[in-house]
């Protein structure tokens, strides 16, 4: 994530663990810390996403990686890094500004010996140095659909003892992923463009099935294995013909078997609209439930700074997560397009509190923060709605000012029920005593 945003960022958490969550009640301050920290670790420590990728050659490790990017990034001249077995490379993309870092274990598992001359056993020892600098966030075992029972127990044998050295020496255990690759040339040939026939989706699934229950009988902790078919053509480095297959559900699988920190960097790499609108719910959750902690203390005028601080850098991650770039005035128009601005913040605020103390003083601060965390969450959903999803400025307002005034009518419906709940127990009490009293004086 580029500077500029970490440091828009880092003032708001710094209030708020420093001013902030002293005053805060213990469950309330333990909640506010895990959205803190949850923030820190998707902005704060943000870094690509690092793979070790197991698999023959021929397995189809190029081909993902191209089509995980959708461009050619796997081409020679591409890679930072190109000397030596069992090295971690950097591939980039700079029209997306993405990267991520892939420890290439060639030489494991190989029928023959590889190009490099380099010997298995040699191999194995120079992909261990290398994770000795540090971990994958995930193994990638790749095998191709037509090979899931040639001599994998070996390949399985070599990745298992990969992971116990990562968690040796680290204190890790990586999530290992099958992928059964170039699913397309599974039986009937004839079937080669997805969407697939129920025929090969037989055949598919019981490829899949066989890998899984090779991985699980060495490796119980497997988290699953996804068939996909990775192939793309490229020309000029533009995409002239796309086979691919599931990748999608590939590239969210993955999204939840990373870790927080490498979330942002993941959906500049994709592209998936799906995964952005994932990531940026998240964000907006976890931003949601800190307005709202703050906003249900009683701090009227000292705590909007922080909470406009948060819902600016809130929008500004969104807005990065679509892979736009945009400024400090692109988000201000953009919060103008909708309808708003720190001085309604501020009436919204100040009205919710003059209503709610008005009409109900013992629950004021609740509905308080309850409005301070709608509004936040109006302005993810329509930062989602204009960013990711393309939407008109109208429409993104629309859909602001639609889940704000549903959110309040509920709570204030809700804080009216129970007042009156309360209200008719204290009746029926009255009315038993009465009763009581009568039979006592008869």
């Amino acid at each position: 994530m580029p500077s500029i945003e970490r440091e828009n960022l880092e003032q708001p958490i710094e209030l708020i663990k420093e001013k902030l969550m002293p005053r805060l009640p213990g469950p309330l301050r333990n909640k506010v810390d895990e959205e803190v920290y949850r923030l820190e670790e998707l902005f704060l420590r943000s870094r690509p996403p690092r793979f070790a990728v197991v698999g023959r050659r021929g397995s189809g490790k190029s081909t993902l990686l191209n089509a995980v990017f959708s461009s050619p990034v796997a081409e020679i001249g591409s890679v930072k890094a190109q000397t030596g077995q069992g090295s971690w490379h950097m591939y980039h993309h700079e029209e997306k500004d993405s990267e991520m870092e892939v420890l290439d274990t060639r030489g494991l598992g190989e029928g023959s010996a590889p190009v490099e001359g380099v010997q298995e056993e040699d191999a194995l020892e120079e992909v261990k140095y290398s994770l000795l600098e540090k971990y994958p966030d995930a193994f990638l075992f790749l095998v191709k659909a037509k090979e899931v029972d040639a001599r994998i127990q070996e390949d399985i044998a070599q990745l298992e003892e990969l992971r116990n050295f990562v968690h040796a020496h680290h204190d890790y255990s990586p999530p290992i992923i099958g992928i059964v690759t170039q699913v397309d040339e599974l039986d009937p040939i004839y079937d080669a463009e997805p969407p697939f026939g129920e025929e090969k989706e037989e055949h598919i699934q019981e490829a899949v099935t066989h890998l899984d229950n090779h991985l699980k009988n060495s490796l119980p902790q497997i988290a699953g294995t996804i068939p996909v078919c990775a192939y793309l053509a490229f020309k000029d480095e533009e995409i002239v013909y796309d086979r691919r297959w599931n990748i999608d559900l590939l590239l969210d699988f993955l999204l939840d078997h990373l870790p927080d920190s490498t979330w942002m960097s993941w959906a500049k790499i994709t592209q998936a609209a799906e995964i952005q609108k994932k990531i940026a719910r998240s964000i907006g959750k976890s931003a949601s439930a800190l307005t709202g902690g703050i906003g249900a203390q009683p701090i009227p005028w000292g705590d909007l700074p922080i909470i406009t601080s948060i819902q600016i850098s809130m929008i500004s991650a969104i807005a990065y997560v679509s892979g736009r770039d945009l400024s400090r005035k692109t988000i201000v128009e953009f919060l103008t397009a909708i309808g708003v601005n720190i001085g309604s913040a501020l009436a919204l605020r100040q009205m919710a509190r003059s209503l709610s103390k008005y009409v109900f003083p013992a629950v004021g601060h609740a509905i308080s923060g309850t409005i301070a965390a709608t509004a936040t969450w109006g302005l993810c959903q329509a930062s989602i709605a204009y960013f990711i999803e393309n939407k008109s400025a109208e429409e993104a307002k629309e859909i602001y000012e639609q889940g704000n005034a549903e959110a309040v009518k509920e709570q204030i419906d809700e804080n009216i029920e129970n007042e009156m709940a309360e209200e008719e127990i204290d009746y029926h009490g009255l009315e038993e005593d009465n009763e009581q009293d009568i039979a006592e004086e008869q």
